[in-house]
């Protein structure tokens, strides 16, 4: 849910979530009809379906779907970074695929099965929206991300001496690359970027004592040009060796000035990097003796 932030939706934020994933509102408007069947179609005595189904819509009305929930929930989470949608999604799919199941059972005859199953899924594909409306776009790579991103990844990897080197990139392929190379790690996460592009990330964020993230942010995804030694000081602090930039973008000269070096340059990307005088080294965990403290049942097998 990275196009909505309860920042700016507020109270407003359930209702775009549900206008935008449940494609115009049919699929809610699906699922209460499920409900309305699941509850009334139980045989005398029989009412495993609505007892599953309907004690956990109420509970959802009250909490998820309440408008004020969000807003409330945000103070103590973060309702962006959590995967709050799995609370109210799930259990839409699941009963709307119980209601289908349970009407095209109750259909006697193969033919008025048939009949009943090619309409349910006609409503449903009539409710969506067709995966390919925008034309068949195939993938540049194997691993459906852009080509540049592996090209980034080899050059920090072959310019760098470190293991798991750490880079900042701007918002697209900072939250691509780590899905085609885990071995470079990144000096922020989805939740600061978000940070930064809802407007919360200022000069004056940035050039608070110890608010190295935010520098960071400021440069590559603001395009701020802070001070040379702050932005050095946030590159030292969060032990960030490489940045990538659009070499389009205007802050190629900024950071040439800043005292980064070009490591390397894609068709519309150049990766900088900065030499940090003692890096700090990152080790995989090693969970062996956990393991061996807590065997599992299937140990005996092994």
């Amino acid at each position: 849910m990275q196009s909505l932030n309860i920042a700016d939706a507020g109270f407003g934020y359930i209702f775009r979530c549900i206008g935008l994933y449940y494609e115009g509102n049919i699929y809610f408007l699906l699922y209460l009809l499920s409900l309305v069947f699941l509850s009334l179609a139980s045989k005398k005595g029989e009412h495993r379906m609505r007892d599953i189904f309907l004690p956990q819509f109420i509970l959802m009305a009250v909490t998820v779907y309440n408008p004020v929930f969000p807003v409330a929930l945000n103070t103590f989470f973060d309702v962006n970074k959590e995967y709050y949608r799995f609370l109210w999604m799930s259990p839409v799919i699941i009963c709307i695929a119980a209601a289908g199941t349970l009407i095209i059972t109750g259909c006697k005859g193969a033919v008025r099965q048939i009949v009943t199953c090619v309409f349910i899924l006609c409503l449903l594909i009539a409710g969506g929206s067709f995966l390919y409306k925008g034309g068949y776009i195939a993938s540049p790579t194997i691993y459906h991300v852009p080509t540049e991103i592996p090209e980034i990844a080899d050059i920090i990897h072959e310019d760098s001496d470190e293991e798991f080197p750490r880079a900042m990139l701007e918002f697209d392929y900072q939250m691509q690359i780590r899905q085609y190379d885990a071995g470079i790690l990144l000096s922020c996460g989805r939740e600061d970027y978000m940070r930064a592009l809802a407007g919360e990330v200022t000069m004056d964020s940035a050039l608070e004592e110890h608010n190295y993230i935010d520098r960071l942010l400021a440069v590559v995804a603001l395009g701020i040009k802070l001070p040379g030694d702050r932005f050095r000081s946030a590159l030292k602090h969060t032990d960030t060796s490489y940045v990538v930039v659009s070499s389009k973008g205007g802050m190629v000269p900024y950071l040439l000035d800043a005292g980064l070096v070009i490591a390397g340059e894609t068709a519309n990307h150049t990766v900088f990097r900065y030499d940090i005088e003692e890096p700090e080294e990152f080790e995989l965990p090693d969970y062996s003796e956990v393991w061996r403290l807590h065997p599992k049942w299937f140990d005996i097998f092994m």
